[in-house]
């Protein structure tokens, strides 16, 4: 919702625009490094008491930026609500916990549904609230919704004891944040730096020393953060995958709004302002929120692999459709609704992949991968698309050329038709019961105790 009060949050708090970009800039890194750590503390300690911390420091982080006046609040504000990242992955671990095996895929359908059918409405509620009462009630909405799903969890939601103590690899922890911290400031820097630039090239040598570090680590810890030796290929495949889908999701919320926004007589745009841009966009979360909700069955139907290649030629297909008529918003509509069905079926069929592929007490932090590779691949895809189409403007009304756009949607065609052929390394079929590697073999069966959760019997 903020994308659309960017403007009113600056004179808010009387900030520049290189200030407030990077207040978003550390939301997301903040994120980065909260997703994989809180993860592995949901693996080892009680998810409930896990979820509320989370909620509460969210509920903290919305507050205090819905307040503040000046930059440094909406900053740290901003850095707090970055853990907020993490609430997905803890709920598929909690999924993982309280249903039985059959209902897991509609789980996670359920949970990547809502998160994508939010995503595609937050544009479209977000100018008539700031027209109405102001950017800051975008922030004290959040912050009493909040407040109430804390007090639901406290009331309904059972304990979740951990099915094995353990510790935190917090030398792992330290190199993966690293590693992703490195990467992701050279690429939001690459429009002051360059694509060529020695800070990101350093940046990007820095990130590689450190993520393979962090692998050799992993593979040699006895409790590992991300247990990498768990079905390795399986993990590296959605890892990719995970990235590809964050750089798709680029067009949603960087070509289609750019595009929409665009005058008239740029000879492609719709000259739409940002309630336009938002309404335009509810094709998007609507369609991915029912994709999503869906996609239990689907696997069911046609297995894992069949179902990421349906979601990523309807991707495609999105691609095609704005290349072959932008100027229509009727067109741009229906290709916000391929893209938003196509990430919906990916990325939750991802998310059941992986989960299944694990021993239940790895869920949550094995779970919150995909999620921090997603955020990785948006940043980078975001950063690409928007030194794109701002190399090549059309003189005299300073917004992108036709084929600035057409090389956006080229390039995210090409790296999703490079995951179609990525996704033959995936299972046919799914199994239908919780994972049966070695650990998991080990703890034995499993079944719901009357508080709902999963006790082991050997």
């Amino acid at each position: 919702m903020l994308a659309s009060a960017l403007h009113d949050i600056q004179v808010g708090v009387g900030g520049t625009p290189a200030s407030v970009a990077w207040v978003f800039t550390g939301l997301l890194l903040s994120s980065a490094v909260t997703t994989p750590l809180l993860g592995r503390l949901a693996d080892i300690a009680d998810k409930k008491k896990i979820l509320l911390c989370v909620l509460v420091v969210v509920a903290a982080g919305t507050g205090l930026a819905g307040s503040a006046t000046s930059v440094l609040p909406l900053a740290i504000g901003q850095v707090l609500q970055g853990a907020g990242l993490s609430l997905a992955p803890l709920a598929t671990g909690i999924v993982r916990d309280t249903l039985p095996a059959r209902l897991l895929r509609r789980g996670n359908g359920i949970i990547i549904g809502s998160v994508t059918l939010t995503a595609g409405l937050g544009p479209a509620l977000a100018g008539p609230v700031i027209e109405a009462v102001g950017y800051r009630w975008l922030y004290w909405g959040a912050f009493v919704l909040l407040l109430l799903i804390a007090l639901v969890t406290a009331v309904a939601l059972p304990p979740m004891r951990p099915h094995r103590r353990g510790t935190v690899d917090w030398s792992g922890a330290a190199l993966l944040a690293g590693g992703l911290l490195v990467l992701l400031i050279g690429v939001t820097k690459v429009p002051d730096w360059g694509w060529l630039s020695p800070g990101l090239l350093g940046s990007v040598a820095g990130s590689l020393v450190l993520l393979t570090t962090f692998v050799a680590v992993e593979l040699r810890v006895e409790q590992p953060l991300v247990d990498l030796r768990l079905r390795r290929r399986m993990l590296g495949i959605t890892a990719l995958l995970s990235f590809v889908v964050g750089f798709a999701t680029t067009l949603a919320y960087v070509g289609i709004p750019n595009l929409v926004a665009a005058p008239e007589s740029s000879g492609y745009g719709l000259g739409g302002i940002a309630t336009t841009v938002g309404l335009i966009l509810v094709p998007f979360g609507v369609a991915g929120g029912v994709a999503a909700a869906v996609t239990g069955p689907l696997d069911r139907l046609l297995g894992p692999r069949l179902v990421i290649i349906l979601g990523n030629l309807l991707i495609l297909g999105s691609c095609a459709t704005l290349l072959a008529a932008a100027s229509s918003a009727a067109t741009v509509a229906t290709a916000a609704g391929l893209l938003g069905i196509g990430i919906g079926l990916v990325f939750t069929e991802l998310i059941n992949v992986v989960t299944g592929s694990v021993p239940a007490e790895r869920a949550s932090s094995v779970a919150g991968l995909p999620f921090v590779l997603r955020s990785v691949g948006g940043a980078l895809g975001s950063q690409i698309s928007g030194s794109v189409l701002a190399s090549d403007l059309i003189p005299g009304l300073a917004v992108p050329s036709w084929d600035a756009f057409t090389t956006v949607i080229w390039l995210t065609l090409v790296v999703v038709a490079a995951a179609v052929v990525l996704t033959a390394a995936l299972p046919a079929r799914s199994r239908n019961s919780p994972s049966t590697d070695a650990k998991s073999t080990e703890l034995g069966n499993s079944s719901i105790d009357g508080e709902g959760n999963r006790k082991w019997v050997r």
